[in-house]
């Protein structure tokens, strides 16, 4: 069936109950769950949610669902309604969750058992979906909603710890779709796995593809290389989204699985000897990485073998996608010429939320800039160099340097401290932190691990701590970041 441009993410929902009812939507556990009874559900809850708001005003959702089938059918309902989903993380702290919602004024905020028994936080006013007798309103339409409406508000960690919020429209991930299929070669018939958290926008892409479009997707509580390799072999799954992280833990596990199946790596370059070893494991890979963000999804892709022949580059853009190198004033830079990288394209976020000046600074005369630094070859082909404001890819994760420092220098003991990203076959980059205590003789790791638990998400905090006796300064008095990277062995003597 052929997508009305004009219709949102959804809108062929109804098509697939009842042209294909008995299909498996979801896979969960023991649970198959079928386009007719995922239909059926997202109904239910569409009603439940115009009878406790105003159908007819846009409303915002704050999620807080744990990762279970409940998340997607909820989801679909209040993006079909034409309302927007905010996923809140579970691993967020307590004073994190509370400013997000601060930033995001809710309208209604529902939350369900698994998220609880998984956080720390819990707000009020939030209506427990568990309690809710949601009565299948069987012979209810479907709500549908406009394709330029917004949906989904993500929210990610800003250069200062501020969170940002991002706002999608239903087009923008609609017109990434199509275009995934056509590289990725993919479609209905396949069975998708993005073993994530559903409020990482990575996973959540991939749910929402697989059943807008009809295919199937198998759905984990949590990520378990053996579990997902063992789910992967009970369903026949055929395309995986993923970090190098998940590909490094499945690659580690000695067993073998021969049908064919698509790899799909995001977040950060594929270490090469964990792609031989997933070849090992998964011997009919085709494995693609791509290079992309929240807000602007696909920008390049490599296939396997363009990896092999130019391991340094991130692949070509994706169909629809322009990019050019500028540098500090703007003008465009020629081919091997290092400079700020700019993506215009389809698939490109609304706004920042509530963030004029960071819309402006992002979504620029030239296309969108988040900060990233690289250079085009010949071919058009981008290698990424750098990120502009030191951010830290850990696990697929996004961490900010002077976060973390914040927190670390709040320890009476600690007179200063940087944090590095240091390069990690499993997780990217290993989060480390350099510091320069008070007094030699009586350093307090104990009070900085306990800040660091209290304020930063797990994924945020050192895995390593290591005493420095002076950090180095520049002219201006500033930490040498770039010095304390290129003498890393000096310091951590």
């Amino acid at each position: 069936m052929q997508h009305n441009e004009n219709l949102g993410i959804g809108s062929l929902l109804d098509y697939h109950a009842k042209n294909n009812p008995k299909k498996i939507a979801i896979y969960y556990e023991d649970t198959l769950i079928t386009y007719k009874s995922f239909k059926q559900s997202v109904v239910s809850y569409q009603n439940i949610l115009k009878q406790i708001l105003n159908p007819k005003q846009t409303k915002k959702v704050a999620l807080l669902l744990g990762n279970e089938p409940m998340f997607l059918e909820v989801y679909f309902a209040v993006i079909m309604l034409g309302w927007i989903a905010i996923p809140f993380d579970p691993k967020w702290t307590n004073s994190e969750a509370k400013r997000i919602k601060e930033i995001a004024e809710p309208d209604l905020i529902l939350i369900n058992d698994l998220f609880k028994d998984t956080t720390s936080y819990e707000f009020q006013e939030a209506i427990s979906l568990n309690k809710i007798n949601t009565v299948k309103f069987v012979n209810e339409p479907l709500s549908y909603t406009h394709a330029k409406n917004d949906f989904y508000l993500g929210f990610t960690s800003g250069s200062t710890g501020t969170p940002k919020g991002f706002l999608r429209n239903h087009k923008s991930w609609l017109r990434s779709f199509e275009v995934g299929e056509s590289i990725f070669n993919y479609n209905k018939d396949d069975i998708l796995m993005a073993p994530g958290p559903l409020n990482h926008s990575l996973s959540l892409f991939g749910a929402t593809h697989a059943l807008h479009s009809g295919a199937s997707f198998c759905l984990t509580t949590s990520f378990s290389a053996p579990i997902v390799f063992d789910l992967i072999k009970k369903h026949n799954v055929t395309v995986m989204y993923g970090v190098p992280t998940m590909f490094h833990s499945l690659a580690s596990l000695r067993k073998e699985y021969t049908q064919p199946i698509t790899c799909l790596s995001s977040g950060a370059k594929l270490d090469t000897q964990i792609k031989n070893q997933l070849q090992l494991v998964f011997p009919n890979t085709l494995m693609y990485e791509y290079y992309g963000a929240s807000e602007l999804s696909y920008i390049t892709y490599a296939t396997d073998s363009f990896s092999k022949k130019h391991p340094e580059s991130v692949g070509l853009p994706f169909p629809s996608v322009q990019l050019t190198i500028r540098n500090q004033e703007g003008k465009k830079l020629p081919k091997n010429h290092i400079g700020d990288i700019y993506v215009k394209s389809d698939f490109l976020f609304s706004e920042y939320f509530k963030n004029e000046q960071a819309t402006k600074e992002t979504l620029t005369k030239y296309g969108a800039f988040i900060g990233d630094v690289g250079f085009l070859d010949e071919r058009g082909a981008l290698t990424v160099v750098g990120r502009k404001n030191n951010m830290i890819i850990t696990g697929g994760q996004n961490v900010y340097p002077e976060e973390v420092e914040k927190v670390i220098k709040k320890s009476d003991a600690v007179k200063e401290a940087v944090i590095i990203g240091l390069n990690n076959v499993h997780w990217g980059e290993k989060i480390v932190a350099f510091i320069e205590w008070k007094d030699d003789c009586h350093p307090d790791l104990a009070s900085v691990k306990k800040l660091c638990k209290t304020h930063l998400s797990i994924y945020k905090r050192p895995r390593k701590y290591i005493p420095v006796a002076n950090f180095p300064y520049t002219h201006t008095g500033k930490i040498a970041r770039e010095q304390i990277k290129n003498n890393l062995k000096e310091l951590a003597k």
